[in-house]
């Protein structure tokens, strides 16, 4: 990843962007080019989040790919890939939380992007990771929007970390979620090579400045951090809060509402 040439071509599309409180209120960038793919492809997505994302694979370096994990309906594909149609591009999404999406997104890639462009695998992230399709090219911008429990947010970053290059982008969306924040907080303390260089909170979700929040961590490859081994220490109190009794508590109280609307419906 050239990191400097990402900055320069933030700092020309928010002139706030070295300072995070006012980023994180801007509406859009200056140029809004890609305003009209959240028209025509459904999506949970900002314009700003769009070119952010597409700063980032502008500015890839020789032999390196942008992954994503997480397409919906492929907004985010889309606004990554314009303008950038010699960049390569690997993503997954197994479709879990979003029936339909799968056809959908497939549209999307037929429709927007250049043919071959984008490689998409209907697959689980881990497997994804796994498998590395990309491989011998190394991730020089990683974006994550998978589920968001604390385990799978910690594996989201974990396991792509080895695939990354020496110096790396990774762009996490939806981190005003408490447990997204705790999973990427551990891996950075873990790991000193990761550091948060935007942390970007909104004062709800759906927001139209930057959604759900987005935090971007750099990654600059050191020596000895292939020793360092994941989950680390911490890991397993905050799985058993996060996952276990606070995502838990989550599901029951979705389920207890589904269950009296349904009485309801039945008695009218």
């Amino acid at each position: 990843m050239r990191f400097d040439a990402f900055l320069e071509r933030c700092r020309a599309q928010w002139p706030e962007f070295d300072d995070a409180g006012r980023l994180a209120r801007s509406t859009h960038p200056a140029d809004r080019s890609l305003s009209h793919i959240l028209g025509e492809i459904p999506g949970m997505a900002t314009e700003n989040k769009l070119r952010l994302l597409n700063c980032a694979v502008a500015s890839l370096d020789q032999g390196e790919v942008y992954v994503e994990v997480g397409c919906y309906k492929g907004a985010s594909l889309v606004g990554a890939a314009a303008s950038n149609p010699r960049a390569r591009i690997f993503a997954c999404d197994n479709f879990s939380q979003f029936d339909g999406a799968a056809d959908a997104l497939r549209r999307t890639l037929d429709a927007h992007t250049a043919p071959g462009q984008v490689t998409f695998h209907d697959i689980d992230f881990r497997d994804f990771l796994a498998a590395a399709p990309w491989r011998p090219a190394r991730i020089g911008a990683y974006f994550y929007d998978g589920g968001h429990s604390f385990r799978d947010q910690y594996d989201g970053v974990a396991l792509a970390l080895a695939q990354l290059a020496d110096d790396a982008l990774v762009i996490i969306d939806d981190t005003n979620k408490r447990a997204a924040r705790s999973a990427n907080g551990l891996v950075a303390r873990a790991l000193p090579s990761f550091e948060l260089v935007l942390d970007l909170r909104t004062p709800r979700n759906h927001s139209p400045t930057w959604w759900n929040g987005v935090q971007v961590f750099r990654y600059r490859r050191r020596p000895g951090d292939d020793a360092i081994r994941f989950p680390g220490s911490g890991f397993a109190v905050r799985k058993f809060i996060y996952d276990d009794i606070l995502l838990e508590m989550k599901h029951r109280r979705r389920a207890l509402r589904k269950t009296i609307k349904d009485r309801l419906h039945r008695r009218q």
